[in-house]
């Protein structure tokens, strides 16, 4: 018998690990599936689960069968966004730019006065933040009444910062408008219609839902929600959802234009050359001059191709304590790491929850995609505690391979 062309060994090597769905994707995808599977793998994943069109593609699970909910901490702020979304389409929130004083007088005073709900939704709330959510969030015995109490770091509505803090206050605005507490409100709204089983939803000692996190869904149901935000709010020929609030919810922020409403916007391709000028600004906004310095000297003429390049980087810069320093030293400054860089970037084709350790939820509307990537906080994640950066870069290296996206190419 005449052994097998390599060929012929490789396709059916993802056909003995693909649904037929996958099987039938061009050979060019299929590679690009299998090894989207195949790093999850390599990454400690519990869950790696890719759909088309609602139908599944293929997946790894760590057991070899689907785990139960796990926790998406981050993630949780884009599933809470979908519930601002109803109650906007119901008429119990006014507007996404309602004052957040409608459902808190106490704030009627002052420049607090000026907060909106969207900038509760796209971190420009000005709220003052510890970046670490174990120096003041888990701490106090209520999340809510902490966030309302908070200074502000800068004018309402001026500098993006990611905030934990702020997000927390949307549970406290769901019930408000709803008359349920947050995890109710899901589970009898938007989780019921779709058959969606969540874990238990982490609270605080007041009994609060956070908003930040904290939220259990399983591979599967948080891929159904993807779908939905693919589908532009219809699930099964229900419209949950406007079309309305969902383009609304991946528009760019005025302020971040990577930023839509607690969703990420991914571009089709990035390429980063490091901005000298860019290290002025960051002593200008006081950053320790070790830091600029381990930055000037880590980053001198490079250029990295996609984001999981960039952010691979930066910690070579500056050391095993790169999140931390990210963190405390620019984030909470209004510095991001793409202010380090002169971008060549494509055109918006992925919006994206993602959350600490490396959960992921990725949707790519104009392929019909969603993947979902999951690892239990209690596992044996990566020696850097984030692991599987580049999930999102190879979901769209998929997306490519479908036909369904243009060739990378310099922007004009």
């Amino acid at each position: 018998m005449k052994p097998l062309p390599a060929a012929a060994i490789l396709a059916l090597s993802l056909l003995a690990v693909l649904p037929a769905r996958g099987a039938e994707l061009p050979r060019a995808a299929q590679a690009a599936l299998q090894q989207l599977l195949d790093r999850g793998r390599e990454t400690h994943s519990d869950a790696v689960l890719v759909v088309r069109d609602g139908r599944e593609l293929g997946h790894y699970y760590k057991n070899g069968k689907a785990p139960g909910p796990i926790e998406l901490m981050s993630v949780t702020k884009s599933v809470v966004a979908l519930g601002i979304g109803q109650l906007l389409d119901q008429g119990r929130i006014k507007s996404i730019d309602q004052p957040v004083a409608d459902f808190y007088p106490e704030w009627r005073q002052g420049r607090k006065k000026d907060i909106t709900l969207r900038m509760l939704l796209d971190h420009t709330s000005g709220l003052q933040n510890a970046m670490r959510t174990d120096v003041e969030i888990y701490p106090a015995p209520d999340a809510i009444q902490l966030a309302l109490a908070a200074e502000l770091s800068s004018q309402p509505g001026t500098a993006p910062a990611y905030n934990n803090k702020a997000v927390n206050l949307l549970a406290g605005i769901v019930e408000k408008a709803s008359g349920q507490p947050m995890d109710a409100f899901f589970r009898d709204g938007l989780f019921k219609a779709m058959g969606i089983h969540p874990g238990p939803w982490e609270k605080d000692k007041a009994g609060h839902p956070y908003a930040m996190s904290g939220l259990p869904l399983t591979a599967a149901d948080l891929a159904r929600l993807g779908q939905l935000v693919a589908d532009r709010g219809r699930w099964h020929g229900r419209q949950l959802l406007s079309p309305g609030f969902v383009d609304a919810m991946l528009a760019p922020s005025s302020m971040e234009g990577e930023c839509g409403l607690l969703w990420w916007r991914q571009r089709q391709w990035l390429h980063f050359d490091t901005d000298p000028a860019s290290f002025a600004l960051l002593r200008k906004r006081g950053v320790p001059e070790a830091t600029v310095q381990k930055l000037q000297a880590g980053l001198a003429g490079a250029h990295f191709d996609g984001t999981a390049a960039m952010q691979a980087g930066i910690a070579r810069a500056l050391g095993p304590d790169a999140r931390s320093i990210m963190a405390d030293q620019l984030i909470r400054r209004g510095i991001g790491p793409y202010r380090l860089f002169k971008l060549d970037q494509g055109p918006v084709a992925a919006y994206e929850g993602n959350g600490d350790g490396g959960q992921f939820v990725v949707v790519v509307p104009k392929a019909g995609l969603v993947a979902v990537r999951q690892i239990d906080a209690g596992g044996d994640q990566e020696a850097d505690g984030e692991g599987y950066e580049d999930f999102t870069d190879r979901v769209l290296a998929l997306a490519k391979a479908t036909g369904a996206l243009g060739k990378d190419t310099a922007s004009p």
